[in-house]
């Protein structure tokens, strides 16, 4: 029950609505700027391109793998997330997108691509949380515990089947 609910609240805000979006595409695979690249690049903000798509917007935009992405038109991209919401905002739209390539800084001007975005709808039937209290304020001796607990009664059925098994062959 406790992976399901697990399931539940980490799916349940990507599901909420029945509908289809248009949304934007740039065909890119970024990682994250640690502190130590920012040093490194002598860069304040930005992701690193790892992956290009082929036929992709960013292809097309002449976007090379090892870039790092600093700007799309006035919004500075300090993570994943920044980058996402810049595209998805503008399908179809031309972007300024401000890069850091081989120690220089470089604008590319590129035409975003669309992606339909299917939403479902989503019924579910949570059960009362007062219901879930015991679970959700389990502490970790606890979950030691109970594991523990869990152990012997395994043994002891075990123990119940072997005798079982005894019987039924007499």
């Amino acid at each position: 029950m406790l992976k399901t609910l697990f399931v539940i609240f980490l799916t349940l805000p990507l599901l909420l609505w029945a509908d289809e979006t248009t949304v934007g595409y740039l065909g890119v695979g970024v990682d994250n700027l640690s502190d130590a690249m920012k040093v490194a690049l002598k860069l304040d903000n930005g992701v690193l391109v790892d992956k290009v798509y082929e036929d992709s917007p960013a292809e097309k935009g002449g976007i090379e793998v090892g870039d790092v992405i600093l700007k799309i038109d006035d919004d500075a991209i300090e993570d994943y997330g920044d980058l996402k919401t810049a595209v998805l905002e503008k399908p179809n739209e031309r972007v300024a997108m401000r890069i850091h390539r081989a120690g220089k800084t470089m604008t590319k001007h590129i035409e975003l691509g669309e992606k339909k975005h299917e939403k479902i709808e989503l019924n579910l039937d949570i059960p009362d949380l007062e219901e879930l209290e015991d679970i959700l304020i389990i502490k970790k001796g606890e979950v030691a515990d109970e594991l523990e607990h869990l152990k012997e009664e395994i043994e002891k059925m075990k123990i119940e089947l072997e005798k079982i098994k005894e019987d039924l062959k007499k």
